[in-house]
């Protein structure tokens, strides 16, 4: 490609990034309020009356001290104090926030009443609410215990002082909000939708670049050069961590290399784990390269069929996962759907020695965050795998195929795929442009 054209294609993906990621016009808080308000008219009353709860207390003290903030307020040194939820048997549920009352709540217009932190006692026993939830969780492994703060805001010192504050019957009432808020968070409407699939469509972007040759050069670029771009990147085009890049090589006497010095020779296979995020949305998207010989003008065949094994598995599961039911049953017949097909299920992320082609699937919830509260189709976390997958949710279609080859001495290549997608009562759908074929760097 000469220069020229170089220069219009650069050119060319910065202007549809532009549009990917940039606000102009109107805030991202215009933005925020109306997913709040359908939120709180579509998904909120159904989700509090699925777990039998009639009251739900949110306390934000600010600093990031709840992982729900953002779904209510906007995020601020003093926290937009305690949010209350009632639900009055009517189609509408009561919304309170008692607490600093800034301009930009009461301007988002999403709450009914904007009142004093000190009127609470009585606006919660004026109520007489049977079942109340709480921001905390019933978990009782300390492992594994990533993503459980999503549902575990709520502080000793605040439960107590909520107890105390309510006095009896009051703080007998008091439960635990964890399948309430993974109701919330799962089920998705269609404002989420739009602001994710911008986000989502922008990570996939920067992916396909950072596995070019606009970025890496055989023998010249290293794993942390990659990581580093896509960290500039994500700082010039506007996105908020969502963790740092990981990037890896697999080699073939079956070891995996990442986030080193280690420098991209010809005949890598590299793959990025990757996420950013913006105005409450964080994406999880892997990708998949191969770094072609010298000798080589086409991708090699145990390249080729690596992936389309990977291939296979993914149309498997967007034929067989819909929203309804349970995530562990959904694993369950996930497990039994690849034993049918011919693979090997795997509990493990690695390969093993036993014959054949391995599988391993792991669908978490996604969306706010890139490993999100709602249900999941992934063995690693048992309690939200007992959560209902609910109608257009957020979850990553990920999984990993561990295809033995020749070329590798019989060891085993993994392909790591992971897309977020949207899971309908029909099946899965895309929410941005999922990878078809390995990535090429020449």
């Amino acid at each position: 490609m000469n220069c020229f054209f170089k220069i219009i294609s650069v050119v060319s993906f910065s202007l549809v990034l532009q549009n990917v990621v940039a606000l102009e016009g109107e805030p991202e808080w215009a933005m925020s309020c109306k997913i709040r308000s359908d939120k709180f008219d579509y998904v909120l009353p159904e989700a509090m009356r699925a777990n039998n709860i009639d009251m739900w207390i949110v306390i934000d003290k600010g600093r990031g001290t709840e992982p729900l903030a953002r779904d209510f307020g906007s995020i601020s040194s003093n926290g937009n104090g305690i949010i209350v939820f009632f639900d009055r048997g009517e189609d509408r549920i009561e919304r309170a926030i008692l607490g600093p009352g800034e301009d930009e709540i009461k301007d988002c217009g999403v709450y009914d009443i904007v009142g004093d932190p000190a009127d609470f006692a009585e606006f919660v026993q004026s109520r007489n609410p049977q079942r109340i939830g709480l921001n905390f969780t019933t978990d009782t492994e300390l492992y594994p215990m990533e993503g459980r703060h999503l549902s575990d805001g709520l502080s000793h010192t605040d439960f107590k002082n909520i107890q105390r504050v309510l006095g009896e019957p009051y703080a007998s009432r008091l439960v635990s909000a964890e399948k309430l808020i993974a109701h919330y968070r799962g089920r998705r409407v269609a404002t989420e939708l739009i602001e994710f699939s911008k986000i989502a469509e922008g990570t996939r972007l920067l992916l396909d670049r950072a596995l070019s040759n606009e970025v890496i050069t055989p023998g010249v670029t290293t794993l942390g050069d990659i990581s580093w771009w896509l960290e500039k990147q994500r700082i010039q085009n506007g996105f908020e961590p969502g963790w740092d890049a990981t990037v890896y090589v697999h080699l073939p006497d079956g070891n995996e290399v990442g986030n080193t010095y280690r420098t991209i020779h010809r005949g890598d296979i590299v793959q990025i784990d990757y996420g950013v995020g913006r105005n409450n949305f964080f994406t999880d998207i892997k990708r998949f390269a191969y770094v072609m010989r010298e000798e080589e003008e086409y991708l090699p065949q145990w390249v080729e069929t690596a992936f389309d094994n990977a291939m296979i598995v993914r149309k498997l599961i967007r034929q067989n996962v819909q929203s309804g039911g349970r995530g562990r049953e959904k694993l369950n017949a996930l497990k039994q759907l690849v034993a049918d097909s011919g693979f090997v299920y795997t509990e493990d992320e690695r390969a093993s020695d036993v014959p054949g082609i391995e599988v391993n699937i792991g669908m978490h919830a996604a969306g706010n965050l890139g490993h999100d509260a709602g249900a999941g189709i992934f063995q690693i976390y048992p309690i939200r795998t007992d959560y209902d997958v609910q109608p257009y949710s957020i979850i990553s279609l990920e999984f990993i195929v561990f295809t033995p080859t020749d070329e590798w001495g019989g060891n085993k290549v993994p392909v790591n795929i992971e897309e977020n997608v949207l899971v309908t009562p029909h099946g899965i759908e895309w929410l941005h442009v999922p990878q078809d074929r390995p990535r090429v760097i020449r």
